[in-house]
């Protein structure tokens, strides 16, 4: 990226402040670790002094802030500081991966029968089966393995050694990071006099179109018919999905977080953080999960629940904050309970 401050300010539909319009740019950073010729941006009033210390060349700030005490900072203002900042990391991000050629390295082992589409990646001893199929513009990173009739979307994006299993399908724009598995077997055993039998996981997994998934999370198949993560939905690091669950669309399930078999998630759902949600539930859509919580029950549409067991979500915050006074409180019990006994003496 090379750029000037005034033409880096129509991009991100800014206005261009205070400061050197010729300004180049050619890369971004944080505030306290910018260098010249380098984006930052001043999202948060307490990091005010990091940015009248900052070496960056430009500086996003909120169209209120008064930039007098910015004198001789180059300034662009923006609604928000940090989504304009984002804009600048995916032109960054975008020029990056321009610079993957398209091409199938010697090594990658395609079947015969497999479908690659135009201008498509593929790295160094990837794996694409039989009857599998590659969109358009996809980059397929070195050791990734795609299985038999799996059906892969345009312009996605696979980093190394991810792993799709057979009869997967893998909408447009698709972001997997590094080892995830898609379709691996679902939680599946019946008990019989003591002896655990597997149950054969014959389903498959449906991704929708700009999901994007974090590394070394799984998206087990069904036992039979799909497990389903709707588009736009967005999953993080070391995430477990069983089989059968659906997800529903433009949800946020951030890491370390479980979701047991056969639950159903609404659409715009946020699940926070090493939570667990029990299997065969029903979640509304628009429902707000805090982290640690533990989901043993339905939720309706809208509600903000926490906490393990679950409770709403002000009341889990009232609960924990008491648990800190907990060991004071026992104490003041014990006198008071003491001061009753010594007056009935």
């Amino acid at each position: 990226m090379k750029i000037t401050a005034y033409d880096l300010s129509k991009i991100v539909s800014g206005e261009f402040a205070a400061g050197n319009k010729d300004e180049i740019v050619i890369g971004a950073n944080g505030l306290a670790e910018a260098k010249a010729g380098e984006v930052s941006f001043l999202g948060n009033l307490k990091y005010t002094q990091d940015a009248l210390k900052t070496n960056a060349s430009v500086i996003f700030v909120s169209l209120d802030m008064d930039i007098s005490l910015f004198a001789g900072k180059t300034l662009i203002k923006v609604k928000n500081p940090q989504f304009a900042f984002s804009v600048v990391l995916n032109i960054i991000d975008k020029e990056r991966l321009s610079e993957i050629e398209p091409k199938i390295h010697d090594s990658a082992s395609i079947s015969d029968s497999a479908r690659i589409g135009k201008n498509v990646y593929i790295g160094q001893n990837a794996v694409i089966e039989d009857g599998a199929g590659i969109g358009d513009g996809t980059k397929i990173f070195p050791n990734v393995y795609i299985g038999k009739n799996t059906k892969v979307g345009n312009n996605c994006i696979f980093y190394p050694n991810v792993a799709i299993r057979e009869n997967v399908t893998v909408g447009d724009r698709v972001i997997l990071q590094p080892s995830i598995v898609i379709g691996g077997d679902g939680f599946g055993f019946a008990t019989v006099d003591g002896v655990n039998h597997k149950i054969p996981q014959i389903g498959t997994v449906e991704i929708g179109d700009d999901v994007e998934i974090g590394a070394h999370t799984t998206i087990d198949r069904a036992t039979v018919g799909t497990t389903k993560i709707g588009k736009g939905t967005k999953i993080d690091n070391l995430v477990m999905i069983a089989h059968n669950v659906h997800v529903g669309e433009n949800c946020i399930i951030v890491a370390q977080s479980g979701i047991a078999g056969s639950t159903r998630i609404g659409n715009n759902v946020i699940v926070g953080a090493q939570s667990g949600l029990a299997g065969h539930l029903k979640i509304g859509n628009n429902v707000m999960i805090a982290a640690q919580s533990g989901i043993s029950g339905n939720l309706e549409d809208g509600e903000k629940v926490g906490g393990n067991p679950m409770t709403e979500l002000n009341q889990s915050i009232k609960i924990r904050a008491t648990l800190r006074k907990l060991p004071e409180m026992y104490s003041d019990l014990r006198k008071i309970k003491k001061e009753i006994e010594d007056g009935k003496k």
